[in-house]
């Protein structure tokens, strides 16, 4: 009979031969998945934090807003990341100069969000297109200007007064 651990994220019971032992803890599979792609993320985020700011460790403010940020509003590591990204790079004329923190993120984290989404949806909706069959079918409509005189035909026509009939 084999021994069970419980996971600490999930609290479910797995064979111990089946469980992911990292940092002391057995994990199971998904969880161990979930942790690795959030430290992964939170990884990301803090270089991303370094290359727009110029540093070489974030301050002890920012760390604290995205702890905040995760706590309060359940933002995740990558959405953070994207918002910052949205704001800095796809609004062009945003600098970094002024700012001492990351605390425009929950002012622009569901526009960010939106951008993302649409975009996705746009890449998904066009993964099947053949551009060439596209280009190929494009039809040429001319459209005639109209005559100027006929725009105001009635314009000299007098009013009829109903009233008076």
């Amino acid at each position: 009979m084999s021994r069970k651990v419980k996971c600490p994220e999930c609290d479910t019971l797995n064979d111990k031969e089946v469980a992911v032992y990292h940092n002391g803890r057995h994990y199971c599979a998904v969880c161990y998945e979930n942790k690795k792609k959030s430290s992964d993320d939170y990884k990301a985020l803090i270089e991303y934090i370094c290359e727009i700011y110029g540093i070489e460790a974030p301050t002890g403010w920012m760390l604290k807003q995205i702890k905040d940020f995760r706590e309060q509003f359940g933002y995740t590591y990558k959405g953070i990341k994207s918002s910052l990204h949205y704001f800095y790079e796809i609004q062009e004329g945003n600098s970094v100069e002024n700012s001492m923190g990351i605390g425009i993120v929950p002012f622009i984290y569901d526009e960010a969000k939106n951008y993302y989404i649409d975009k996705k949806v746009i890449k998904d909706n066009v993964k099947g297109c053949d551009v060439n069959e596209i280009t190929s079918e494009v039809n040429t409509i001319n459209i005639k200007k109209s005559n100027v005189e006929n725009k105001y035909k009635f314009r000299d026509v007098s009013i009829i007064d109903i009233e008076n009939l």
